[in-house]
């Protein structure tokens, strides 16, 4: 156990509360950090001033200390440049002139005397430009490799996690909870689609499901009609969730904040969270815990019968992705890892509270639940230099962003969204304000591609593709014990819970886009629907 005197807002892994109930050897990032400082130094040393000292060539000459030429005097008038420059070629032609006709008429034994004055030698070193950018480029490409090959790029990117995150009896609390928020949905939609059809009364006795989906989908849809589209995929089964939040990979889901929960619930879940997942995080991904922040997090439930019984094979957008299972009352299920490099998968079903947790380009899919519901709590959680909205510093290590190859990888992606995004606006002349910037050219929009794509095919290469269970079942009792009580002493110790102060942002923060270096971008649809549930005390 760690002394008195260890403080729990270390930045990277320094002090961790459940150290001891570990089953896995982690890396320790503090000290492979050190290491890699210190390799680059030498490298550096060496390849720029050691190496080039012994491959450096010196060659002797000799020179004559006579016949040097006078000092062009003026006399008090204005000196002509060139005429000056006219003197010294003159002046340089007569010495070497002259010069070779001493040395002609000269016994070969007096050209070497070292009593000689007139005669002097020096020593010239040559380096090569060759040798030199050779050496320049082989310094470049080992501290790639330095940084590249060690566990602070390698371990992240392809591992995923199972630790424990929630007890049984907090898991069926989470799914008491959204089926509540549930409840609410649904009779907040049947009011408003009451309202609605009463102003719009020609809809009555339209049966809404049989409506073709251009109906609703065109840029000359009715409104009115469009919203009840929406609101009846709200009211069928499983009532009062969301069915289409996720445009590309669709989820039967409630969101934390868009969606009823009470101020209650998310204070609740952000205190086990920030005790027992983002320390987690921290411990095992060398990410500083005040860095992360939630993109997106929703209760997602798999329905044999009825709803959505899987999810087709992705990636997710963000840094990182985990997902909780709350329950294990049904049959199927779990979640396979795919390995595109050699085409292998890992199949991966945790005990109820365990999270599964993966750098989110991991492909990834949902196996279909055969019977029952099965619930999942899953996040997509980004990794910020700076608080996109407010500006706060996270104090996120370069060792965790921009050395970082995975961190890069989706920076990289995140960049060429934003520059094909707003190419195609400023090419339907809606974004004038946009021109001019290099990083919308149709440059940068490819190198950001190129980027990407080469980064994912490195990690994929080299990085192991493994799973770890970091906590045996065991010990999950004392684990958790031991999570909770750091928490608490924390939270006694910080009047004000801030990212930089190691406090995630779990809610506030959710559903925006960034740029590739991190300044915010746009907010998602869904928000912008429900902004003013953004502006609770308690996010």
């Amino acid at each position: 156990m760690p002394s008195e005197a260890a403080s729990p807002m270390t930045f990277y892994s320094s002090w961790f509360p459940g150290e001891e109930y570990l089953a896995v050897n982690l890396p320790g990032y503090d000290r492979e950090r050190r290491q890699i400082v210190c390799s680059i130094i030498v490298v550096v040393i060496l390849f720029i001033f050691v190496l080039p000292f012994f491959l450096a060539t010196s060659t002797k000459t000799t020179t004559s200390s006579t016949g040097s030429c006078p000092s062009p005097k003026n006399n008090g008038e204005p000196t002509n440049n060139n005429d000056v420059q006219t003197s010294s070629k003159r002046c340089n032609s007569k010495r070497r002139k002259g010069k070779k006709d001493k040395l002609e008429k000269q016994p070969q034994s007096t050209l070497h005397h070292p009593g000689n004055p007139a005669n002097e030698e020096e020593t010239v070193v040559e380096f090569s430009a060759a040798t030199s950018n050779v050496l320049t480029l082989l310094c470049i490409l080992i501290i790639l490799a330095t940084l590249f090959f060690s566990n602070n790029n390698l371990f992240p990117a392809r591992t995923v996690l199972i630790a424990p995150v929630f007890t049984r009896e907090e898991c069926r609390k989470l799914i008491g909870m959204a089926h509540a928020a549930a409840r609410r949905n649904a009779e907040e939609v049947r009011r408003e689609t009451d309202s609605l059809l009463l102003k719009h009364p020609e809809f009555m006795d339209l049966e809404l499901a049989e409506w073709d989906d251009k109906d609703v989908s065109s840029v000359d849809a009715d409104p009115h009609k469009v919203k009840l589209r929406k609101l009846d995929s709200m009211l069928r089964e499983p009532a009062g969730w969301t069915k289409d939040r996720h445009n590309h990979y669709p989820t039967t889901d409630l969101n934390l904040v868009t969606d009823p929960f009470t101020p209650e619930d998310r204070a609740w879940l952000a205190n086990k969270l920030n005790a027992r997942l983002a320390p987690v995080v921290e411990r095992s991904f060398g990410i500083f815990r005040g860095s992360i922040r939630a993109n997106d997090i929703f209760v997602v439930r798999y329905d044999a019968t009825k709803g959505q019984p899987y999810l087709r094979k992705h990636t997710d957008s963000s840094h990182l992705s985990f997902n909780v299972l709350l329950n294990d009352e049904f049959e199927g299920g779990g979640t396979r890892f795919h390995s595109r490099q050699d085409k292998s998968y890992v199949d991966i079903r945790p005990d109820v509270g365990e999270a599964l947790i993966s750098h989110s380009q991991i492909l990834h899919e949902g196996l279909a639940t055969t019977n029952g519901t099965r619930y999942i709590l899953v996040g997509f959680d980004s990794i910020d230099e700076k608080d996109p909205l407010t500006g706060e510093a996270t104090n996120l290590s370069i060792f965790s962003s921009w050395l970082n190859f995975s961190w890069m990888q989706v920076r990289f992606k995140e960049g060429f969204q934003d520059s094909r995004k707003s190419r195609s606006r400023i090419m339907n002349n809606v974004g004038d304000e946009l021109k001019g910037n290099w990083k919308y050219s149709r440059y940068a929009m490819s190198l950001f591609r190129d980027l990407d794509n080469a980064m994912t095919i490195l990690i994929d290469i080299f990085a192991p593709f493994r799973s770890l269970k970091i906590v045996d079942t065991k010990d999950f009792d004392k684990y958790f014990e031991a999570m909770d009580q750091a928490m608490e002493q924390q939270n006694q110790a910080e009047s004000k819970q801030t990212r930089s102060a190691s406090y995630a942002s779990w809610f506030g923060g959710q559903q925006i886009d960034l740029r590739v270096f991190g300044n915010f971008w746009v907010i998602w649809n869904s928000r912008y629907d429900k902004e003013d549930k953004f502006r609770g005390e308690d996010l």
